[in-house]
């Protein structure tokens, strides 16, 4: 067993990280049974060879990685429904596990070869999904009297993924093959490749733009101007993809543009009367409007140490009880703060929320020292997100940002960075 496992850790491990990284297309139980298949046969490698090249600055790196699991885990000496935070902490294992697969195994098992090609099986998997999506949402894809929210409902149903999420998955699969296409307008100039590319990359944008969460798809945008493009050639590639964005906005108005139109008569206020009767007079940004109100009611009763990772949601809803007596709103469905720094205020304090951004600074800080373009456009992203929802209380955002991060982070062949950023 031991030799099998030195002999063929290398292969195992690869082909984890391939298998993992068709996660889009995966259930949620087989993305488990990988995750901890994956670290059991890592830490058996590193009980029999990996303690050898284990060191202080790894020990580090797991504790940094780890820094919002554990302090959740500290947040449970406080909390009162212990049982909800364990189960809120055991969605956050990935955060855990993904980091320590990789610390578990040499720091040179990712070079780029293999980087380039999880991280195409990973756009792979993002494009079968759409074109899966296309087929079988064909009618109501093209049918203007579909309510956008149906729609979304529909996205939902057949990809057991909620949409902001998809989104976010496919905006960072647009940096991707971004950074790929200036790689080979760069190198070896395959300019069919190059415009196959574009033509995935524009397809992308107008799913994104279907799918209608506007941080995803604004981040998106955001990150592709500031993190990629820095000359005359890459603003030349720019302009074709606004050239892309902009047929898309002519084609699908009623989407995404509806939902950025409603933004210029926004006005604060709260949902009224009963949600069944009065739905389509409650406005999105009018739910938001009593999340934010409540949270930030909430998180001054505890602002340093918080609620404890199991108390937030029952607290917050004590808040919509007590303050929106006018409507049902909050209780027909029972909302989150939608923003994570919020929640983590709210679990574990000002306090948490400094520990947490601490611990990734260091991230960010390696990121830049490497001048690793994907890294910085991935971790910039994840932190727009960050803003208007709690991605890291799903099982689909915690994934996301724990395998990337681990991935991006552990790219260790420095010398040919180039080549992928």
């Amino acid at each position: 067993m031991k030799q099998f496992i030195l002999k063929y850790n290398n292969s195992v491990f690869y082909f984890f990280l391939l298998a993992v990284a068709l996660f889009p297309v995966l259930p949620m139980g087989v993305e488990s049974v990988l995750m901890f298949s994956g670290f059991l046969f890592s830490l058996l490698y590193f009980i029999n060879e990996g303690k050898n090249f284990w060191t202080k600055e790894k020990t580090i790196q797991l504790i940094l990685f780890s820094s919002l699991f554990l302090i959740f885990i500290f947040s449970l000496v406080y909390t009162k429904d212990i049982q909800r935070g364990i189960k809120f902490i055991i969605r956050l294992l990935p955060t855990v596990l993904f980091p320590a697969i990789f610390l578990f195994n040499q720091k040179n098992s990712i070079n780029n070869d293999r980087f380039n090609k999880i991280t195409s099986v990973y756009c792979g998997a993002i494009l079968v999904m759409l074109i899966y999506l296309n087929i079988a949402l064909f009618d109501e894809l093209y049918n203007s009297t579909v309510k956008f929210w149906d729609f979304r409902q529909l996205i939902e149903i057949k990809t057991k993924v909620h949409g902001t999420y998809l989104a976010m998955w496919i905006g960072f699969a647009v940096f991707i093959l971004l950074y790929k296409i200036k790689n080979e307008i760069m190198s070896s100039k395959k300019y069919f490749t190059v415009f196959l590319m574009l033509i995935i990359v524009a397809y992308f944008f107008y799913w994104q733009y279907v799918i209608g969460s506007r941080m995803p798809f604004l981040a998106t945008i955001i990150v592709c101007f500031f993190c990629l493009f820095k000359n005359i050639k890459q603003m030349l590639l720019a302009a074709i993809l606004l050239v892309f964005l902009s047929v898309m906005l002519v084609l699908k108005v009623d989407r995404i543009g509806e939902r950025f139109g409603k933004l210029k008569n926004y006005n604060f206020s709260f949902p009224e009367g009963k949600y069944e009767d009065n739905y389509p007079n409650i406005s999105n940004e009018q739910i938001r409007n009593g999340i934010y109100f409540c949270s930030y009611e909430t998180l001054k009763k505890e602002p340093l140490l918080g609620f404890g990772a199991g108390d937030v949601d029952a607290q917050l809803q004590s808040c919509y009880d007590y303050t929106f007596t006018n409507t049902d709103t909050f209780k027909v469905t029972n909302y989150n703060s939608h923003n994570e720094y919020l929640n983590i205020i709210l679990s574990a304090g000002i306090i948490g929320l400094i520990l947490f951004l601490l611990s990734n600074f260091y991230f960010i800080k390696k990121a830049f020292s490497r001048k690793s373009g994907i890294y910085i456009s991935f971790i910039s992203f994840i932190f727009l997100n960050f803003c208007f929802e709690n991605i890291l209380s799903r099982h689909d955002g915690v994934v996301f940002f724990s395998f990337f991060n681990s991935l991006l982070f552990f790219q260790y062949n420095n010398l040919n960075e180039k080549s992928t950023n």
